[in-house]
């Protein structure tokens, strides 16, 4: 008898030829006569009763047994008192240079392809899953159906091999909760409904959801979509994947309906969260950008003031009255609504709730004399910090240190580009999240970072330094973020001082607004990505400043979509569209944008035609006060120039 080892090594080099895929259920005391198998076989008795022999050796007669036999093996079964349910997987081992003996032949090593065997599975909804669907595409015509049989056959010879030769401490049955969720996790890619649970594990699905909740606190459904939407998080926010490629990968074909769960779960949309990665990239200026869309005017200077960083000459507070022109009033409100939205003016619940989860809830005290205080993360999480810290490695929000009067210690390599003096001395912890490593290397005292990564990134750097996550809140908000890493520091006054200077400039803009849209004219705001058009709602960015300061309509085909993002199709811009289009790309994304609405199919939409499509760039809205003041000037004089 060859080892494991060796069986495995001859199954994996050897060819083989399936012949037949059966799915047979017998009838209460049916009986299948000595049948001797036409060619070597795995038998996978599935659910009912029935006794099972393989040459005169007695199987046992419970559920989820495997068994294999030998080509010319008699296989004998005697249905009792319940259906019996089972399926057969015929084969043949293409052996060209190898003489196969008979099994019974004195003397002979029988090859792994004709050894009998039958143990019982332990987590038979894992064989069972690749059954299903092998005996469905079998009854299919055509070579791409039976490719896909023989990559789920190889899958099945994977799975009964592991459950084969676990070890004694690994074999003990599974529980049944925990072999539900490892089944969800497995494959939740696929279509899972109570059902097929109860099927799989043959109990109802009364008893499969009451034992399930009693240990998860939840159902399977339940689980199952956590499961989706944690894997669509991840996806979003580290691959570069369109956002209806990510709702299928996870098992979802219906857009609509994979927004409002992904909603559900995380307070935003899927086309939100995945601007917050696009938001994460720098961008290389181009010269592609026509006349029939809004530009910055060319050799814009700004002063740099390091002590004042955020006043920008030309739209100083104390000059804005002098400065102010009546003509530029649509210009001005649109930037102040902006950066009224930017600074958590949307009035969104969600975006209420999400900031609610990030106020900093000290349970110890936070003056100097204190060593250290807990507070309520972005996340929900008790995270205990120094009540001073000294040393924050901070990842996108470094530039929010700045105001404050510090520094952090290190920063991802991006915020490094965009503050090249401010953050002089400051280390790179590399791209992205960074490395560990290199965080480690620093020996912060604090980590900060969003809150829309998986899990486990706040985990991994939870046992390198205290990790908090900083509520997004759906779009960049420069005033709440600011106030929460101003708890974070213990920099509650210098945050205070920063925001009060920042609101005086807006008010000096407000008081100046007097702006009349046509009734029923209508706009769109979107981001273009990837082949999809990420819609904004009402309540994001731009949303109160379109549908609410302005008057804008939303078109009726996007009114469903009115509570927030979603990932539409490009004909959605064609189709009955919109009088205005106020777009957030990026300088180097104008260029093939543009390209695209120089298209026939575009050019008759209002918003091209006409040339009202403004674009608000996202570049620096994202990364700190400091550049989104200087985002909020550079907008302004972009919106001043298209009136001349």
């Amino acid at each position: 008898m060859e080892g494991p080892e060796e069986v495995i090594r001859r199954w994996s080099q050897t060819p083989i030829k399936l012949l037949d895929i059966r799915h047979i259920t017998m009838k209460p005391g049916e009986k299948l006569q000595p049948y001797r198998l036409p060619s070597s076989a795995f038998l996978f008795a599935n659910q009912g009763e029935a006794s099972l022999s393989l040459d005169g050796v007695e199987a046992s007669p419970s559920n989820n047994q495997l068994i294999h036999g030998a080509k010319g093996a008699l296989l004998n079964i005697s249905c009792f008192n319940r259906p019996f349910d089972y399926y057969l997987i015929f084969y043949k081992p293409l052996l060209e240079r190898v003489p196969i003996q008979a099994p019974h032949e004195e003397g002979s090593t029988p090859t792994p392809f004709m050894q009998s065997y039958a143990f019982q599975a332990k987590q038979p909804w894992t064989l069972l899953s690749l059954l299903e669907p092998m005996h469905r595409q079998w009854s299919e015509d055509g070579d791409l159906a039976r490719l896909q049989v023989n990559g789920l056959f190889y899958q099945f010879l994977h799975e009964q091999f592991r459950q084969l030769l676990d070890s004694p401490a690994e074999s003990e049955t599974a529980d049944l909760a925990e072999g539900i969720a490892r089944y969800i996790q497995e494959y939740y890619r696929q279509a899972i409904s109570m059902e097929t649970l109860a099927n799989l594990f043959h109990y109802s699905t009364h008893y499969l959801s009451r034992v399930f909740k009693r240990k998860y606190e939840c159902s399977p459904l339940e689980f199952l979509v956590q499961t989706r939407m944690n894997r669509a998080k991840a996806l979003l926010a580290e691959e570069d994947v369109a956002v209806r490629d990510i709702a299928e990968s996870v098992g979802y074909t219906d857009m609509y309906y994979f927004n409002r769960l992904f909603k559900k779960q995380t307070g935003i949309t899927p086309a939100q969260f995945k601007m917050h990665k696009l938001g994460m990239k720098s961008s290389i200026s181009t010269n592609f950008m026509p006349k029939s869309f809004i530009e910055s005017r060319a050799g814009t200077d700004y002063i740099v003031n390091k002590d004042n960083h955020y006043q920008y000459r030309a739209w100083d507070v104390d000059d804005m009255n002098a400065s102010f022109k009546p003509t530029f009033a649509v210009a001005l409100l649109f930037s102040l609504s902006l950066l009224l939205a930017a600074c958590g003016g949307a009035g969104t619940n969600e975006k209420q709730g999400a900031q609610g989860n990030n106020q900093q809830q000290n349970e110890k005290p936070a003056d100097a004399s204190s060593k250290t205080k807990t507070i309520t993360d972005g996340l929900g999480r008790q995270v205990e910090i120094p009540a001073a810290p000294s040393k924050a490695v901070v990842i996108s929000y470094g530039g929010y240190l700045l105001p404050l009067g510090l520094k952090p210690v290190g920063v991802d390599q991006t915020t490094l580009t965009l503050y090249p003096d401010d953050m002089a001395g400051v280390s790179s912890i590399g791209e992205g999240l960074g490395e560990a490593e290199a965080i480690a290397a620093l020996q912060p005292d604090v980590i900060i970072l969003p809150d829309f990564y998986s899990p486990d990134i706040y985990e991994k750097y939870q046992k390198i330094a205290p990790t908090v996550a900083v509520a997004w809140g759906g779009d960049p908000d420069v005033v709440n973020t600011l106030r929460t890493i101003g708890d974070v520091m213990n920099r509650k006054e210098q945050a205070e001082a920063w925001i009060t200077k920042f609101e005086e400039k807006l008010q000096r803009i407000r008081d100046q607004i007097d702006v009349k849209i046509k009734p029923g004219t209508t706009a769109a705001t979107f981001i273009l990505y990837k082949g999809e058009v990420l819609l904004g709602g009402e309540g994001g960015t731009l949303g109160k400043l379109i549908y609410k300061d302005f008057g804008f309509q939303m078109p009726e085909q996007f009114k469903q979509y009115a509570d927030g993002g979603t990932a539409l199709q490009m004909e959605a811009l064609v189709d009955r569209p919109a009088d205005y289009f106020f777009t957030q790309m990026t300088e180097e994304e104008m260029g093939p944008m543009t390209e695209l609405f120089q298209g026939s199919l575009y050019q008759a939409v209002p918003a091209i035609k006409n040339n009202r499509v403004i674009n608000v760039t996202r570049d620096k809205w994202n990364y700190g006060p400091y550049l989104v003041d200087e985002a909020v000037d550079e907008f302004v004089q972009k919106v001043m120039d298209s009136q001349k």
